[in-house]
């Protein structure tokens, strides 16, 4: 079973999956980080290069190939935008939103050139996108996650659900 992080971008998936490999001795991988390995290239430059749809088809092949896997695994904040990938995570019992208040996620990414759905974006388009998303994200997940917590505090949120669902 993959234990999944959605979320927007700069809520802490990457940072929460990394730590939460190492608690549950689990193979962590982030799916930005994969596709950008697999195309040579960062996603700004797959994004201005191929265009954002060519990139949201590599992100559901890298999904489909990672899903059913015993790992943790971090998306991108966009991975919702293709319907095709709510089939998948509707089939994996164990995504997690990571989350938090939208001044702390605007703070991490405003002029972030290596998020190129925020660049040159203002905070009300930003607030509109993340606004437009809140509802699959909470579709899709298990539970919600706040990162203004301590990662280490989130990290047990997410391994005593686990357990308190194996055992119940």
């Amino acid at each position: 079973m993959s234990i999944v992080l959605i979320g927007f971008m700069g809520s802490g998936k990457s940072t929460l999956g990394k730590q939460l490999s190492l608690i549950l001795s689990k193979p962590f991988i982030d799916l930005d980080a994969y596709i950008e390995a697999d195309e040579c290239m960062t996603i700004s430059d797959i994004f201005k290069l191929k265009g954002e749809s060519y990139f949201r088809e590599k992100e559901n092949l890298a999904l489909k190939k990672f899903i059913h896997r015993d790992i943790v695994l971090s998306t991108g904040g966009g991975i919702i935008e293709n319907p095709n990938n709510k089939t998948l995570f509707l089939k994996n019992k164990c995504n997690f939103w990571v989350d938090t208040n939208f001044e702390t996620l605007y703070n991490r990414i405003v002029g972030d050139l290596n998020r190129p759905n925020a660049i040159s974006k203002s905070y009300e388009e930003l607030l509109i996108l993340y606004k437009s998303r809140i509802s699959r994200y909470n579709e899709i997940a298990y539970i919600r996650v706040d990162t203004s917590q301590s990662i280490q505090t989130c990290c047990n949120d997410i391994v005593n659900k686990i357990i308190s669902d194996e055992n119940g």
